[in-house]
């Protein structure tokens, strides 16, 4: 799935998140303070973020990997031990036969990718140069104003300067007075700064100067500031989703509420009604394009102001209980945008690149055996510790295992008990499929020579997603990225894989590297054996990946021989040419090891 395709459902999850935290919001009203109401928008913040960070096994969406395992039902099939007679293959059986894997990936759509991703880039613009000209305009004012010291106004900073000590912050909050607002407001990351109306030391009582000075100075003690610009990024980002635009709006109305209980906390709730009188004073003297700007005012809408006065008429103290329920309500929320962001970080950035390091690497010309066909061959000698690769781009370049995951799927299903090497057996539901060879009872080696599907899906969801992702990722099997489903994460989905990883987890599966039981190991190479030829002993497996619109747009064969205690192992996958199966790679393979060895 394309970066623009995927980032439109994000968009659809954060629809549901953020309605979901506008109901937070508002059932646990009264059970919270109103800085964890304003905190619950960090976690909007986080779920906006998500698109754009790289899914990790550390990350958000692990958890829920985890819960989607447990909640999977047991396969109806079942490890039968006294089913363990090998169907044989017929004589007319082919390398590659029935190994098919379908996705509903549709190259069709790139060019609407193209579309969607030019329009949003166009809006990030239009928007970004919105943002820009407000940055100017802010600069240009505070350019113009009148620095406030204690050399040039000594009184007005005195009184400053104590607010900033009742407060406890040494930091350098920079003071300045501009005609050109009629609002107090704050700004600045690198260098914070207040500014105030030109004489608004003369026009108002020294009270009233406490309570501004304080509200402005509490949100750089919050860091209001760093939020202010992190939304003003996002809404650039999100320019075409209203539902972003208005939880900003809520946020920052929520932000100002906050700030409004931190001053009455600060000066006694005998302050309160005072303060709120200074609030009307600067109702309705919000200054123009500021629906995108990093400032914090203390006026505002008059309705806004309105809201804000009853929040000061219904001021309570914080206590322990509510403050604990506070976090309670965070952390609830947390686990809601921790739960979806598989759905938001999968396939924003995919590591869809191996980087390669191997020292003792040769390039080839096979490009005669390819005939045209786009792909690439990877042999290692694991006895000499050596490389021989045709196109080595494409061999460090992730695609989907399809049926050749099945050999670790065997192996994992081994270690965890689900079979033995002795009882590998699995019964046939009655399921009619395409080819004969499924429509039987099998065994791990039966499975593995005829490619069955049902099979190994069953020794996955009878493993679990917990249990199958920790062995991924004990093995570092390419991106391990099952997160597309533990049905078919394999298929043309989110597994990727690359050749060059490919042969170096055969040589780490034959040294047996993660100590593994020797049985288990044996088990698998055995299911692997293909035949004994002239060059050594065969073991392989091919994959065959095809989407709705084309049958085959994806074909392997991996595996190794042995001769004489020499090993070597191979990988060969061809992509996005006609006749790109599992069948054509085998065919290619033995061509190319006839050759080399």
């Amino acid at each position: 799935m394309t970066f623009s395709f995927h980032f439109l459902i994000c968009n659809l999850v954060i629809i549901a998140v953020t309605g979901i935290l506008f109901l937070f919001r508002r059932l646990f009203k009264r059970f919270i303070t109103a800085r964890s109401r304003y905190h619950i928008w960090y976690v909007f913040i986080l779920a906006l973020l998500l698109p754009f960070v790289p899914y990790q096994a550390f990350g958000p969406g692990h958890l829920t990997g985890i819960l989607r395992g447990l909640l999977h039902p047991q396969a109806a099939a079942t490890a039968d031990p006294a089913s363990n007679t090998v169907p044989a293959l017929t004589a007319d059986a082919k390398i590659g036969l029935s190994d098919f894997a379908v996705s509903m990936d549709d190259s069709a759509f790139l060019t609407l990718n193209v579309i969607f991703h030019g329009i949003w880039i166009a809006g990030c613009g239009i928007t970004l140069l919105y943002f820009a000209c407000n940055m100017y305009q802010i600069h240009s004012i505070r350019k113009a104003a009148y620095p406030v010291t204690a050399e040039t106004e000594p009184e007005l900073y005195g009184r400053y300067r104590s607010c900033m000590e009742v407060l406890k912050i040494r930091r350098e909050v920079r003071l300045y007075a501009s005609c050109r607002i009629s609002s107090p407001v704050s700004y600045g990351l690198i260098l914070p700064t207040v500014i105030i109306p030109q004489d608004m030391d003369i026009l108002l009582p020294e009270d009233d100067l406490r309570f501004i000075f304080l509200h402005e100075l509490l949100h750089y003690r919050h860091k209001d500031t760093v939020i202010n610009y992190l939304s003003c990024a996002l809404r650039i980002i999100y320019w075409f989703n209203p539902l972003v635009w208005n939880a900003f709006h809520t946020m920052q109305k929520d932000r100002e509420i906050a700030c409004d209980h931190s001053v009455i906390q600060t000066v006694g709730k005998e302050s309160a009604v005072s303060y709120g009188l200074t609030l009307i004073r600067f109702a309705e003297t919000l200054q123009r394009n500021v629906s995108l700007s990093p400032l914090s005012l203390l006026g505002g809408e008059k309705s806004i102001i309105v809201q804000r006065m009853k929040e000061i008429a219904q001021y309570r103290a914080e206590t322990r209980a509510r403050k604990l329920k506070g976090i309670c309500i965070l952390m609830l929320a947390g686990l809601l945008v921790y739960s979806a962001s598989p759905l938001l970080t999968v396939y924003a950035f995919p590591d869809d690149t191996y980087h390669f390091s191997g020292e003792h690497v040769q390039e080839i010309d096979l490009s005669s055996y390819f005939e045209g066909k786009k792909g690439t061959f990877v042999l290692y000698d694991v006895t000499e510790d050596h490389y021989q690769i045709y196109n080595k781009e494409l061999s460090t370049t992730r695609v989907s295992p399809d049926s050749t995951f099945k050999i670790y799927s065997g192996l994992f299903a081994l270690e965890e008990g689900i079979i033995s090497p002795d009882a590998s057996g699995m019964a046939w539901d009655g399921t009619e499929y395409l080819f004969d060879s499924w429509n039987r009872d099998q065994t791990l080696r039966s499975a593995m020579q005829n490619s069955v599907n049902w099979y190994f899906q069953t020794l996955d969801r009878q493993n679990g997603y917990a249990s199958l992702n920790r062995f991924y990722r004990q093995i570092s099997y390419g991106n391990c990225d099952l997160t597309s489903g533990i049905g078919d994460y394999w298929s043309e989905a989110s597994l990727k894989i690359s050749p060059v990883e490919q042969v170096n987890l055969l040589a780490d599966l034959l040294h047996n590297k993660w100590d593994f039981q020797e049985e288990n190991i044996s088990a698998v190479k055995d299911a692997m054996f293909i035949s004994d030829t002239s060059l050594g002993t065969l073991y392989g497996k091919t994959g065959t990946g095809g989407s709705a619109i084309r049958e085959n747009v994806n074909g392997w064969f991996v595996g190794f021989l042995e001769d004489n205690g020499h090993i070597y192992c191979f990988a060969t996958n061809l992509h996005d040419s006609e006749d790109s199966t599992g069948s054509a790679a085998y065919e290619i393979t033995m061509n190319i090891l006839n050759t080399l060895l």
